[in-house]
C-alpha cells in the first residue's frame, strides 16, 4: 500500500432557507453538482441508487485547464446529516464531505474537499493547492445561488 499525503483541502459552510432534508436531498445526488459546481461539465449516475451507498457517478470536471473523467463513489450517507463521495485515481484520492444541521426552517451546508497524492505527486503541493482553492471558491459561490443562501 503506498502511502499517501495531504495535498489540498477545501472547507465553505452555506446558511440556507431550504429545509434541512430537502437540502440533503439535492447534495446527496451528485448529479447535481452539474447546476452547483460550475467547474462540472457532466455527471451521470452509472450505479445504484442517487442519495445511496454505493451509488456511482461518472463524472467530467475542469482542473488546471483541462477536463478530467473521474468515477465517485458514495461511501457514506446518513439523512439528513451526512453524505461522503469518494474519487480516486492513479495518483490521488479525493474524498468530499458533506454535513448539514438544520430543520424544516432552514439550515447550514458544510462541505469539505480533500485530495491525497501518493509518493511524488507531493512535490506539486503548493501549486496545486492554489489551484484546488480557486476551483473551491467557484464552486461555493454557485452552491450558495444553488441553496438560495442568505
Amino acid at each position: 500500500m503506498r502511502k499517501t499525503f495531504p495535498v489540498a483541502s477545501y472547507s465553505t459552510s452555506v446558511e440556507s432557507p431550504k429545509p434541512v432534508e430537502e437540502a440533503f436531498d439535492y447534495m446527496a445526488d451528485f448529479r447535481n453538482a452539474e447546476e452547483w459546481d460550475e467547474n462540472t461539465s457532466s455527471v451521470k449516475l452509472t450505479s445504484g441508487q442517487a442519495g445511496q451507498a454505493g451509488s456511482e457517478y461518472e463524472v467530467i470536471t475542469g482542473f488546471a485547464g483541462r477536463d478530467m473523467k473521474l468515477s465517485y463513489r458514495t461511501v457514506e450517507v446518513d439523512r439528513p446529516s451526512k453524505v461522503v463521495f469518494e474519487s480516486s485515481t492513479g495518483m490521488a484520492k479525493i474524498r468530499d464531505t458533506i454535513e448539514f444541521s438544520g430543520d424544516e426552517k432552514g439550515c447550514e451546508v458544510k462541505y469539505d474537499a480533500r485530495i491525497l497524492t501518493n509518493g511524488l505527486a507531493k512535490v506539486i503541493d503548493p501549486l496545486f493547492s492554489l489551484i484546488f482553492k480557486r476551483v473551491g471558491d467557484r464552486a461555493a459561490a454557485s452552491l450558495r445561488k444553488a441553496l438560495g443562501a442568505r
